[in-house]
Protein backbone atom coordinates (compact mmCIF):
# COMPACT_ATOMS: atom_id res chain seq x y z
CA UNK A 1 0.00 0.00 0.00
CA UNK A 2 1.30 3.46 -0.96
CA UNK A 3 0.38 6.84 -0.84
CA UNK A 4 -1.46 8.80 1.64
CA UNK A 5 -3.02 5.37 2.87
CA UNK A 6 -0.25 3.92 3.92
CA UNK A 7 1.06 7.02 6.10
CA UNK A 8 -2.17 7.32 7.76
CA UNK A 9 -2.24 2.92 8.29
CA UNK A 10 1.53 3.57 9.74
CA UNK A 11 0.77 6.36 12.10
CA UNK A 12 -2.59 4.17 13.51
CA UNK A 13 0.26 1.27 14.58
CA UNK A 14 2.32 3.84 15.92
CA UNK A 15 -0.08 5.55 18.03
CA UNK A 16 -1.38 1.88 18.91
CA UNK A 17 2.27 0.69 19.94
CA UNK A 18 2.97 3.36 21.75
CA UNK A 19 -0.21 3.25 23.72
CA UNK A 20 -0.11 -0.54 24.39
CA UNK A 21 3.47 0.35 26.05
CA UNK A 22 1.45 2.97 27.97
CA UNK A 23 -1.03 0.48 29.41
CA UNK A 24 1.48 -2.49 30.41
CA UNK A 25 3.53 -0.07 32.31
CA UNK A 26 0.20 0.81 34.12
CA UNK A 27 -0.80 -3.12 34.76
CA UNK A 28 3.09 -3.42 36.01
CA UNK A 29 2.58 -0.23 38.01
CA UNK A 30 -0.76 -1.85 39.38
CA UNK A 31 0.08 -5.44 40.32
CA UNK A 32 3.10 -4.09 42.30
CA UNK A 33 1.67 -3.52 45.56
CA UNK A 34 -0.20 -6.85 45.49
CA UNK A 35 2.55 -9.10 43.77
CA UNK A 36 4.07 -9.82 47.23
CA UNK A 37 1.15 -11.04 49.44
CA UNK A 38 0.35 -13.12 46.10
CA UNK A 39 3.60 -15.11 46.34
CA UNK A 40 3.68 -15.08 50.31
CA UNK A 41 0.03 -16.60 50.05
CA UNK A 42 0.82 -18.81 47.50
CA UNK A 43 3.80 -20.13 49.32
CA UNK A 44 1.93 -20.85 52.60
CA UNK A 45 -1.11 -22.26 50.93
CA UNK A 46 1.99 -25.20 49.64
CA UNK A 47 3.29 -24.81 52.97
CA UNK A 48 -0.30 -26.57 54.20
CA UNK A 49 0.26 -29.08 51.97
CA UNK A 50 3.81 -30.28 52.81
CA UNK A 51 3.26 -29.77 56.18
CA UNK A 52 2.66 -33.33 57.07
CA UNK A 53 5.77 -34.57 54.94
CA UNK A 54 7.75 -32.67 57.05
CA UNK A 55 9.16 -33.80 60.99
CA UNK A 56 7.32 -32.47 63.71
CA UNK A 57 6.84 -34.14 67.05
CA UNK A 58 3.83 -35.56 66.82
CA UNK A 59 2.43 -37.15 70.37
CA UNK A 60 3.85 -40.88 70.52
CA UNK A 61 1.63 -44.08 71.95
CA UNK A 62 2.75 -47.13 72.86
CA UNK A 63 0.79 -50.38 74.69
CA UNK A 64 2.55 -52.84 76.99
CA UNK A 65 1.87 -56.02 78.42
CA UNK A 66 4.79 -56.97 80.79
CA UNK A 67 5.53 -60.37 82.36
CA UNK A 68 7.72 -61.54 84.77
CA UNK A 69 6.37 -65.05 84.74
CA UNK A 70 7.39 -66.81 82.09
CA UNK A 71 7.48 -65.91 79.32
CA UNK A 72 9.06 -62.64 81.05
CA UNK A 73 9.24 -59.43 79.58
CA UNK A 74 7.44 -57.17 77.45
CA UNK A 75 5.29 -56.89 74.45
CA UNK A 76 3.17 -55.20 72.24
CA UNK A 77 0.74 -57.41 72.49
CA UNK A 78 0.04 -60.52 75.19
CA UNK A 79 1.27 -63.01 72.72
CA UNK A 80 5.01 -60.91 71.71
CA UNK A 81 6.28 -60.59 75.38
CA UNK A 82 9.57 -61.14 74.89
CA UNK A 83 13.25 -59.99 77.03
CA UNK A 84 14.33 -57.40 76.08
CA UNK A 85 11.51 -55.87 75.20
CA UNK A 86 10.42 -54.03 71.80
CA UNK A 87 12.53 -51.14 71.45
CA UNK A 88 10.45 -47.14 71.36
CA UNK A 89 11.73 -44.66 69.34
CA UNK A 90 10.73 -41.01 70.19
CA UNK A 91 11.66 -37.89 69.36
CA UNK A 92 13.51 -35.62 71.21
CA UNK A 93 11.04 -33.54 73.96
CA UNK A 94 7.98 -35.48 72.19
CA UNK A 95 4.76 -36.25 74.70
CA UNK A 96 4.57 -39.91 74.99
CA UNK A 97 1.41 -41.98 76.02
CA UNK A 98 1.72 -45.34 77.20
CA UNK A 99 -0.99 -48.04 78.03
CA UNK A 100 0.61 -50.76 80.58
CA UNK A 101 -0.77 -53.62 81.34
CA UNK A 102 0.07 -56.74 84.07
CA UNK A 103 0.08 -59.95 81.71
CA UNK A 104 0.42 -62.27 84.00
CA UNK A 105 -1.55 -60.92 87.08
CA UNK A 106 1.50 -59.25 88.89
CA UNK A 107 1.91 -55.84 89.78
CA UNK A 108 4.58 -54.00 87.54
CA UNK A 109 5.71 -50.62 87.08
CA UNK A 110 7.35 -48.73 83.96
CA UNK A 111 9.82 -46.61 83.56
CA UNK A 112 12.67 -45.26 81.87
CA UNK A 113 16.87 -44.75 83.20
CA UNK A 114 18.03 -41.75 81.81
CA UNK A 115 21.44 -41.78 83.45
CA UNK A 116 22.07 -45.91 84.04
CA UNK A 117 22.04 -46.17 87.13
CA UNK A 118 19.56 -48.57 87.18
CA UNK A 119 17.44 -47.04 89.77
CA UNK A 120 14.47 -44.14 89.38
CA UNK A 121 15.54 -40.66 89.71
CA UNK A 122 14.02 -37.53 89.60
CA UNK A 123 12.80 -36.43 86.50
CA UNK A 124 13.05 -39.59 84.99
CA UNK A 125 9.67 -41.42 83.55
CA UNK A 126 8.13 -43.56 86.51
CA UNK A 127 4.75 -44.74 85.76
CA UNK A 128 2.61 -45.85 89.00
CA UNK A 129 1.95 -49.94 89.95
CA UNK A 130 -0.73 -51.25 87.45
CA UNK A 131 -1.82 -54.77 87.41
CA UNK A 132 -4.23 -56.88 84.94
CA UNK A 133 -6.62 -53.64 84.43
CA UNK A 134 -4.43 -51.19 81.70
CA UNK A 135 -3.43 -47.85 83.38
CA UNK A 136 -2.32 -44.61 81.00
CA UNK A 137 0.66 -42.61 81.53
CA UNK A 138 1.84 -39.91 79.70
CA UNK A 139 4.95 -38.06 79.80
CA UNK A 140 7.73 -36.08 77.99
CA UNK A 141 10.63 -37.40 76.68
CA UNK A 142 13.76 -36.16 77.09
CA UNK A 143 15.49 -33.37 74.43
CA UNK A 144 18.86 -35.23 74.36
CA UNK A 145 18.85 -38.11 71.67
CA UNK A 146 19.78 -40.93 73.24
CA UNK A 147 19.65 -45.13 73.61
CA UNK A 148 18.73 -45.55 76.83
CA UNK A 149 16.81 -48.34 79.02
CA UNK A 150 13.25 -49.29 80.27
CA UNK A 151 12.20 -51.18 83.35
CA UNK A 152 10.04 -52.55 85.38
CA UNK A 153 11.70 -51.63 88.43
CA UNK A 154 9.55 -53.95 91.20
CA UNK A 155 10.98 -57.05 88.52
CA UNK A 156 14.14 -55.98 87.00
CA UNK A 157 15.66 -58.93 85.98
CA UNK A 158 13.93 -59.96 82.28
CA UNK A 159 11.35 -56.88 82.09
CA UNK A 160 13.62 -54.63 80.33
CA UNK A 161 14.30 -52.60 76.83
CA UNK A 162 15.64 -49.89 74.56
CA UNK A 163 13.96 -46.55 75.04
CA UNK A 164 15.09 -44.80 71.59
CA UNK A 165 15.15 -40.87 72.11
CA UNK A 166 15.96 -40.09 67.84
CA UNK A 167 15.80 -36.79 66.29
CA UNK A 168 14.42 -35.95 62.74
CA UNK A 169 17.06 -35.87 61.07
CA UNK A 170 21.12 -36.80 61.13
CA UNK A 171 22.41 -36.77 64.30
CA UNK A 172 24.70 -38.33 66.91
CA UNK A 173 24.31 -38.60 71.08
CA UNK A 174 27.64 -38.99 73.11
CA UNK A 175 27.19 -41.30 76.71
CA UNK A 176 28.86 -42.72 79.08
CA UNK A 177 29.86 -45.90 80.56
CA UNK A 178 29.62 -45.76 83.88
CA UNK A 179 28.58 -42.54 84.55
CA UNK A 180 29.83 -42.19 87.86
CA UNK A 181 33.14 -43.16 89.13
CA UNK A 182 34.71 -43.86 92.53
CA UNK A 183 38.35 -43.16 92.84
CA UNK A 184 40.53 -43.26 95.59
CA UNK A 185 43.27 -40.45 95.66
CA UNK A 186 46.27 -41.05 93.78
CA UNK A 187 44.48 -43.41 91.09
CA UNK A 188 42.61 -43.32 87.62
CA UNK A 189 39.79 -45.03 86.33
CA UNK A 190 37.72 -45.32 83.12
CA UNK A 191 34.57 -45.01 81.37
CA UNK A 192 33.95 -45.17 77.76
CA UNK A 193 32.46 -42.84 75.90
CA UNK A 194 30.24 -44.10 73.04
CA UNK A 195 29.01 -41.81 69.91
CA UNK A 196 25.79 -43.22 68.51
CA UNK A 197 24.60 -42.16 65.02
CA UNK A 198 21.25 -41.89 63.96
CA UNK A 199 18.96 -41.38 60.89
CA UNK A 200 22.33 -42.05 59.04
CA UNK A 201 24.79 -39.83 60.35
CA UNK A 202 28.55 -40.07 59.43
CA UNK A 203 31.53 -38.16 60.03
CA UNK A 204 34.28 -37.30 62.30
CA UNK A 205 33.58 -36.43 66.12
CA UNK A 206 35.76 -34.32 68.13
CA UNK A 207 36.01 -35.01 72.06
CA UNK A 208 37.07 -32.69 74.89
CA UNK A 209 36.46 -32.35 78.55
CA UNK A 210 35.62 -29.74 81.15
CA UNK A 211 37.43 -30.80 84.43
CA UNK A 212 37.94 -28.97 88.05
CA UNK A 213 41.17 -26.88 87.49
CA UNK A 214 44.09 -28.67 88.72
CA UNK A 215 42.74 -31.19 90.78
CA UNK A 216 41.48 -34.00 88.62
CA UNK A 217 42.94 -34.60 84.86
CA UNK A 218 41.93 -36.86 81.61
CA UNK A 219 42.70 -37.58 78.47
CA UNK A 220 41.02 -39.79 75.57
CA UNK A 221 42.46 -43.16 73.86
CA UNK A 222 41.12 -41.95 70.62
CA UNK A 223 40.09 -38.26 69.56
CA UNK A 224 38.36 -37.33 67.26
CA UNK A 225 36.54 -40.62 66.57
CA UNK A 226 35.09 -41.34 63.31
CA UNK A 227 31.35 -42.54 63.28
CA UNK A 228 29.84 -44.89 60.62
CA UNK A 229 26.76 -44.58 59.52
CA UNK A 230 23.76 -45.99 61.93
CA UNK A 231 26.56 -47.44 63.85
CA UNK A 232 28.63 -46.39 67.33
CA UNK A 233 31.82 -45.24 67.53
CA UNK A 234 34.13 -45.39 71.23
CA UNK A 235 36.75 -43.46 73.08
CA UNK A 236 37.94 -44.60 76.44
CA UNK A 237 37.99 -41.66 78.71
CA UNK A 238 40.88 -42.20 81.55
CA UNK A 239 40.38 -39.69 84.65
CA UNK A 240 42.94 -39.42 87.16
CA UNK A 241 43.12 -38.13 91.10
CA UNK A 242 45.89 -36.65 92.31
CA UNK A 243 46.91 -37.72 95.43
CA UNK A 244 46.39 -34.83 97.62
CA UNK A 245 43.06 -34.35 95.73
CA UNK A 246 40.32 -33.46 98.48
CA UNK A 247 37.78 -36.27 99.08
CA UNK A 248 34.58 -34.76 97.52
CA UNK A 249 32.39 -35.17 94.70
CA UNK A 250 33.14 -34.23 90.93
CA UNK A 251 31.91 -33.85 87.30
CA UNK A 252 33.64 -33.86 84.08
CA UNK A 253 31.54 -32.73 81.21
CA UNK A 254 32.17 -34.49 78.04
CA UNK A 255 31.40 -32.92 74.53
CA UNK A 256 31.24 -34.54 71.44
CA UNK A 257 31.43 -31.34 68.50
CA UNK A 258 30.95 -32.38 64.76
CA UNK A 259 32.73 -29.88 62.46
CA UNK A 260 30.04 -28.70 60.72
CA UNK A 261 26.36 -28.71 62.62
CA UNK A 262 26.17 -30.96 65.96
CA UNK A 263 27.29 -30.47 69.66
CA UNK A 264 26.08 -33.08 72.01
CA UNK A 265 27.50 -33.50 75.76
CA UNK A 266 27.49 -35.68 78.76
CA UNK A 267 28.56 -35.92 81.95
CA UNK A 268 30.74 -38.32 84.19
CA UNK A 269 30.34 -37.86 87.68
CA UNK A 270 33.30 -39.01 89.82
CA UNK A 271 33.65 -39.17 93.68
CA UNK A 272 37.27 -38.98 95.20
CA UNK A 273 38.12 -40.83 98.38
CA UNK A 274 40.49 -41.79 100.48
CA UNK A 275 42.45 -45.31 100.91
CA UNK A 276 41.69 -46.85 104.58
CA UNK A 277 41.13 -50.27 106.01
CA UNK A 278 38.95 -51.55 108.58
CA UNK A 279 39.48 -54.37 111.19
CA UNK A 280 36.73 -56.70 112.50
CA UNK A 281 37.38 -59.70 115.19
CA UNK A 282 36.13 -63.20 114.52
CA UNK A 283 33.83 -62.96 117.74
CA UNK A 284 33.31 -59.58 119.94
CA UNK A 285 33.38 -61.76 123.53
CA UNK A 286 35.75 -64.29 124.28
CA UNK A 287 36.00 -66.73 127.97
CA UNK A 288 39.09 -68.54 129.00
CA UNK A 289 39.42 -71.02 131.83
CA UNK A 290 43.06 -69.94 134.05
CA UNK A 291 45.56 -72.17 132.57
CA UNK A 292 44.44 -72.47 129.15
CA UNK A 293 44.15 -70.73 125.89
CA UNK A 294 41.74 -70.04 123.03
CA UNK A 295 42.38 -68.04 119.96
CA UNK A 296 40.14 -65.33 117.64
CA UNK A 297 40.90 -64.04 113.77
CA UNK A 298 41.27 -60.39 113.19
CA UNK A 299 40.65 -59.62 109.64
CA UNK A 300 41.86 -56.64 107.68
CA UNK A 301 40.33 -55.51 105.01
CA UNK A 302 40.99 -52.77 102.41
CA UNK A 303 38.79 -50.08 101.08
CA UNK A 304 38.75 -47.92 98.38
CA UNK A 305 41.99 -49.43 96.75
CA UNK A 306 44.03 -49.01 99.96
CA UNK A 307 47.18 -51.76 99.92
CA UNK A 308 50.17 -51.46 102.74
CA UNK A 309 51.28 -52.46 105.66
CA UNK A 310 49.44 -53.04 109.37
CA UNK A 311 50.78 -53.08 112.26
CA UNK A 312 48.68 -54.79 114.84
CA UNK A 313 48.92 -53.67 118.66
CA UNK A 314 46.67 -54.21 122.36
CA UNK A 315 45.83 -53.01 125.34
CA UNK A 316 44.54 -54.04 127.97
CA UNK A 317 42.38 -52.62 131.15
CA UNK A 318 44.22 -54.80 133.21
CA UNK A 319 47.33 -56.85 133.80
CA UNK A 320 46.94 -60.34 133.57
CA UNK A 321 46.42 -62.63 130.24
CA UNK A 322 49.14 -62.69 127.71
CA UNK A 323 48.11 -61.86 124.44
CA UNK A 324 50.15 -62.15 120.73
CA UNK A 325 49.25 -62.16 117.81
CA UNK A 326 50.83 -64.56 114.74
CA UNK A 327 51.81 -62.12 112.69
CA UNK A 328 52.21 -59.71 114.34
CA UNK A 329 51.84 -57.19 110.83
CA UNK A 330 50.23 -58.17 107.59
CA UNK A 331 50.22 -56.53 104.12
CA UNK A 332 46.98 -55.84 102.52
CA UNK A 333 46.65 -55.61 98.98
CA UNK A 334 43.82 -53.13 96.71
CA UNK A 335 40.73 -54.80 97.47
CA UNK A 336 41.87 -57.97 99.76
CA UNK A 337 41.06 -59.03 103.26
CA UNK A 338 44.22 -60.40 105.49
CA UNK A 339 44.31 -62.26 108.78
CA UNK A 340 46.10 -62.87 112.23
CA UNK A 341 45.60 -64.91 115.16
CA UNK A 342 45.05 -63.45 118.34
CA UNK A 343 45.84 -65.74 120.85
CA UNK A 344 44.76 -65.05 124.47
CA UNK A 345 46.56 -67.43 127.21
CA UNK A 346 45.69 -67.87 131.40
CA UNK A 347 48.18 -70.19 132.12
CA UNK A 348 50.63 -69.30 135.03
CA UNK A 349 54.16 -68.76 133.00
CA UNK A 350 56.27 -70.21 136.30
CA UNK A 351 56.49 -72.49 138.80
CA UNK A 352 55.87 -70.43 141.29
CA UNK A 353 54.06 -67.59 139.41
CA UNK A 354 50.93 -66.26 140.65
CA UNK A 355 47.78 -67.64 138.51
CA UNK A 356 45.84 -65.10 136.01
CA UNK A 357 43.42 -63.86 138.08
CA UNK A 358 39.34 -64.41 137.15
CA UNK A 359 37.80 -61.99 135.89
CA UNK A 360 36.19 -59.22 133.18
CA UNK A 361 38.82 -57.78 130.61
CA UNK A 362 38.41 -55.59 127.50
CA UNK A 363 41.21 -56.20 125.14
CA UNK A 364 41.54 -53.09 122.64
CA UNK A 365 43.27 -54.73 119.18
CA UNK A 366 44.67 -51.82 116.65
CA UNK A 367 45.82 -51.94 113.33
CA UNK A 368 48.09 -48.69 112.57
CA UNK A 369 49.56 -47.96 108.65
CA UNK A 370 50.86 -44.52 108.84
CA UNK A 371 48.36 -41.83 109.87
CA UNK A 372 45.48 -44.55 109.51
CA UNK A 373 44.88 -46.20 112.64
CA UNK A 374 41.25 -48.10 113.80
CA UNK A 375 40.84 -50.26 116.35
CA UNK A 376 37.90 -53.40 117.72
CA UNK A 377 37.32 -54.48 121.05
CA UNK A 378 37.40 -58.22 122.60
CA UNK A 379 35.38 -58.64 125.80
CA UNK A 380 37.62 -61.09 127.34
CA UNK A 381 36.48 -63.45 130.72
CA UNK A 382 38.99 -65.15 132.77
CA UNK A 383 36.85 -68.24 134.72
CA UNK A 384 37.79 -70.74 137.29
CA UNK A 385 39.53 -73.97 136.12
CA UNK A 386 37.22 -76.53 134.57
CA UNK A 387 37.26 -79.84 133.13
CA UNK A 388 40.42 -82.03 133.96
CA UNK A 389 41.76 -79.02 135.89
CA UNK A 390 38.84 -79.60 138.52
CA UNK A 391 39.38 -82.76 139.36
CA UNK A 392 41.57 -81.88 142.24
CA UNK A 393 38.95 -80.37 144.28
CA UNK A 394 36.58 -82.23 143.82
CA UNK A 395 38.65 -85.17 144.72
CA UNK A 396 39.48 -83.08 148.21
CA UNK A 397 35.19 -82.64 148.71
CA UNK A 398 34.85 -86.68 147.92
CA UNK A 399 37.38 -87.72 151.27
CA UNK A 400 36.19 -84.70 153.14
CA UNK A 401 32.87 -86.49 153.23
CA UNK A 402 34.14 -90.18 153.43
CA UNK A 403 36.26 -89.04 156.20
CA UNK A 404 33.18 -87.34 158.16
CA UNK A 405 31.36 -90.40 157.57
CA UNK A 406 33.45 -93.10 158.91
CA UNK A 407 34.28 -90.75 161.60
CA UNK A 408 30.19 -91.19 162.35
CA UNK A 409 30.25 -94.96 161.50
CA UNK A 410 33.31 -95.21 163.72
CA UNK A 411 31.75 -92.96 166.92
CA UNK A 412 28.28 -94.65 166.62
CA UNK A 413 30.28 -98.29 167.09
CA UNK A 414 32.32 -97.59 169.72
CA UNK A 415 29.13 -96.26 171.83
CA UNK A 416 27.40 -98.96 171.15
CA UNK A 417 30.09 -101.08 172.27
CA UNK A 418 30.72 -99.23 175.62
CA UNK A 419 27.12 -99.85 175.65
CA UNK A 420 27.27 -103.79 175.52
CA UNK A 421 30.14 -103.75 178.17
CA UNK A 422 28.53 -101.77 180.62
CA UNK A 423 25.48 -104.53 180.97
Amino acid sequence: MKGPQAKTLNGLFGRFYCHRRLFLSAVVRLLKPVALPFLLITAGMLGLVLLPALPRANPASFTLFGRFLSPAGWGLTTTTVTSPGPDLTVLPGETVTMSLTAGDGIGHNWGVDYNGNGVPDPGEPLSGNFGSTAIPYTFTATTIPGIYTYWCYIHKGPMFGKFIVSPPGPDYSVSSNPSSLTIPQGASANSTVSITSFNNFAGSVTLSSSSPPGLLTSIFSVNPVVVPPSGTAKSNFTISVPAGTSPASYSFTVTAKNSTTFSHSATVSVTVVIPDFKIALSSSSLTVAQGSSENVTVTLTSLNGFSGTVSLTFTLTSPGPQITFSPISVTLSSGGPVSSTLSVSAASSGAYSTPVPPGNYNVNVTGTSGSLVHSATLALTIGSSSGAGALPSLAIVGVGIASAAAIVVAGVYFLRRRSKLKT
